[in-house]
Parts: C-alpha cells; sequence; structure tokens
C-alpha cells in the first residue's frame, strides 16, 4: 500500500516592515471595533462613543494607506463604517448636549431651579428618544446586513495587497495626510465649516500617526498631544454650536427667558472656545515640523523588501 502524503502546509505570507505595520493596525481597529459591537445593544454613553471611535480610527486608516490596499475591498469597507458611525450618532450628539446644557445651566445662578428642571427634563427625552431611535435601528435588518458585512472583512491581512512596503514607504504616506490641515493652518481657518474641516483633518492625522509612533516616540508623543488638545477645543466649539441651535429649536418648550440665558452663556463660550481653539492649532505647526525632521532620515531611506 503506497503511503499518506501529509497534507499541503500552508504557505506563510510573507510582509514587508511596512505592510506588516499597516495590517497590524487595521487589524487592531478590525478587533476594537468588533468588540464594541457586541456592546451596542446596551447603548450606554460609553459603548455608543466607543463604537464611533473605532469606526473612525478604522476609516482612517484605510484612507491614509489606500495605495497599499486592495482598493475596491477598502472603498466598500469605508461606506459600511460610515453608516455604522452614523448610526450611532444621534444618540451621541443628545449625550454630549445633555452634559454641556446642564453643566451650564448649574453654573449660571440666574436660573431657577424650576427652570434647570424643565431644561433637565427635556434634555433626559432627548436622549431617552435617540436611545429608541438607536433601538430600532439596531433591530432592523439592514442593522444586521451592515454587522455581517462589517464581519467579512475580518482579516485585516485582506486589505493590504502591496506587501513589500517598507517603513520609509509608510511614513511617507502618514506624511502625506498632512496636505490638507497644513494648508488650513498656514492661512488659518476662514469660517466655521473651516475650522471643523480643520478638527476632522487632525483626526485622520492623529489615527495615522498612532501607527508609527513608536518612531520618534518623543516627537510623536508631543504632536500627539498637540493634535488631541486642538481637535477636542475645536470639538467643543462644535458641540457648542449644536447645542445653541437645539435650544433655539426648543424655545416654546424651555421658554423665553431660559432660551436667553442659555444662548448668553453658549456665546460667550463659543468665542472662549474660538479663540483657544486657533492658539492650540498654531502650535500644532511646530510639533509637526519637528516630527518631520526627526523621521527624515528613514522616510528618505529605501524601502525594504519583505523580512
Amino acid at each position: 500500500m503506497a503511503a499518506r502524503r501529509p497534507p499541503p502546509v500552508a504557505k506563510r505570507v510573507r510582509y514587508a516592515p511596512g505592510s506588516a505595520r499597516v495590517r497590524n493596525a487595521i487589524l487592531e481597529q478590525q478587533q476594537r471595533l468588533r468588540t464594541t459591537a457586541t456592546r451596542l445593544d446596551q447603548a450606554g454613553v460609553s459603548e455608543i462613543h466607543d463604537g464611533r471611535v473605532a469606526a473612525r480610527r478604522l476609516r482612517s486608516l484605510l484612507r491614509t494607506f489606500r495605495p497599499l490596499l486592495d482598493v475596491d475591498r477598502a472603498r466598500l469597507h469605508r461606506e459600511h463604517l460610515r453608516s455604522f458611525a452614523r448610526t450611532l450618532g444621534e444618540a451621541r450628539e443628545a449625550d454630549v448636549r445633555r452634559e454641556l446644557l446642564t453643566a451650564l445651566s448649574l453654573d449660571d445662578g440666574r436660573i431657577s431651579p424650576t427652570a434647570h428642571r424643565r431644561l433637565a427634563a427635556l434634555l433626559e427625552r432627548s436622549c431617552v428618544a435617540s436611545r429608541e431611535r438607536l433601538g430600532l435601528q439596531l433591530a432592523a435588518p439592514e442593522w444586521a446586513a451592515l454587522c455581517a458585512a462589517l464581519e467579512r472583512q475580518r482579516d485585516g491581512g485582506a486589505f493590504v495587497v502591496e506587501r513589500s512596503a517598507g517603513m520609509a514607504q509608510v511614513l511617507a504616506l502618514v506624511s502625506r495626510a498632512w496636505r490638507r490641515p497644513l494648508r488650513l493652518l498656514r492661512r488659518g481657518p476662514r469660517d466655521v465649516a473651516e475650522l471643523h474641516e480643520l478638527r476632522l483633518a487632525f483626526k485622520h492625522c492623529r489615527y495615522a500617526l498612532e501607527s508609527v509612533a513608536d518612531i520618534a516616540p518623543r516627537e510623536s508623543a508631543r504632536l500627539l498631544r498637540r493634535l488631541r488638545a486642538a481637535q477636542d477645543c475645536i470639538g467643543d466649539h462644535r458641540d457648542t454650536l449644536l447645542a445653541e441651535h437645539w435650544v433655539k429649536e426648543n424655545e416654546s418648550a424651555l421658554g423665553p427667558a431660559l432660551v436667553a440665558r442659555l444662548d448668553a452663556g453658549l456665546r460667550e463660550r463659543e468665542k472662549a472656545l474660538r479663540r483657544d481653539a486657533a492658539r492650540r492649532a498654531e502650535r500644532v505647526l511646530d510639533a509637526w515640523q519637528a516630527w518631520r525632521t526627526a523621521t527624515r532620515p528613514l522616510r528618505k531611506a529605501t524601502t525594504s523588501g519583505p523580512a
């Protein structure tokens, strides 16, 4: 009897250091996304926030490293991730609005306890309604189909088709993500829309930088701190504008006197945040230049082969 042949050994896929770095970064975010998606039925504040952040991070990575990826697969996955994040958006905004307006109301000594309770009740109803709508979306067949589509792409390596990229190429892609914010920073955001655009660009740059933060760690840490500080400040500014819009929309329920007090506080907060955002954004440029200088030798190096 002829000896049985052993089963063929699967060929190990080899990735160069840069390609391996991108693959691992995508896999990490995929895992975070799956973890948060399993907790969304609780619809808590932290679960909703974590789910949106995980989707944003993964979308950003697929955009930054697009030249190394299967373009069609990455594009479709980014669309699924956008739908995932938007589903959670209304509930997240309701949570942020409740926290902001409650603090503003408590800090204003001219707002009566009765008016404060009226505001708190309306904010609570808004949060409950947003959770109910989220629950309906999570129970819909479309949500199950969306989660199934995300699950099918759980292998981050399937996205990476360029397996020979070295760290020089990856750093060059991270650096290229700065084109958009640099344009806005050098002439300054002209209006609220451009300030919001700068915030989104900062997020994109920060997520890209986090995947290579161990390279030039001191400069990377400094740049990440300044990016996060500027991004958070601009985000607070946007939340303030959204809260102001909500207050005006609900004037009949809140009453003119309460709306006037809240509007005054929100306007003051908006002006202060706008000034602080501009100051923090300016500080990003120096940190970015220091990171560019520190990583220049590696960015100029010859791309290494598979390892």
